[in-house]
């Protein structure tokens, strides 16, 4: 039996966002051609095309960030996916092979700070398993994986 112990969800927000985005986007490009079309309203084409740009630029970024979920299967082992809209890719790790995990902080462009904990894996680099606003919130979060670690090495069966 597996057991969850960490979920990023906050990337879905982000999906739900563009899906919002282009619905509308369409909702109003379709307005636009059954009303007036391009030759009567050329600058109104113009304004449309720059929305439908900008949408493509904010679905790259926000479509490139996974959802990630942490488990501990029933072997002892942690497996870490990783699930995009189009696929999802799984790694099974040794709780011997993880280091301590980390706090990763940046500014989130209106003055304020964005916290990400992040764990290092031997296949994927560094996954962001929780993300926080407030800097004790990411403190706990990285201090519970982090107690998580040591207890599954203590409790991991040793081959004989």
């Amino acid at each position: 039996m597996e057991r969850l112990l960490f979920r990023n969800t906050r990337p879905l927000y982000g999906w739900l966002f563009i899906a919002a985005w282009f619905a509308i986007l369409m909702l109003m490009t379709w307005v636009f051609f059954r009303n007036d079309g391009i030759a009567q309203e050329p600058f109104r084409a113009l304004i449309i095309a720059f929305f439908w740009g900008l949408g493509g630029w904010l679905a790259s970024g926000a479509l490139a960030r996974p959802i990630v979920s942490v488990r501990q299967g029933s072997d002892g082992r942690w497996i870490v996916t990783r699930r995009w809209l189009w696929t999802h890719d799984e790694e099974r790790i040794d709780p011997d092979r993880l280091p301590p995990p980390t706090i990763d902080a940046e500014s989130d462009g209106e003055g304020g700070m964005h916290y990400r904990c992040l764990l290092k894996t031997p296949e994927h680099g560094s996954v962001e398993f929780s993300e926080h606003l407030k800097l004790d919130k990411a403190a706990v979060a990285r201090d519970r994986m982090a107690f998580l670690i040591r207890s599954a090495r203590t409790k991991m069966p040793r081959p004989s």
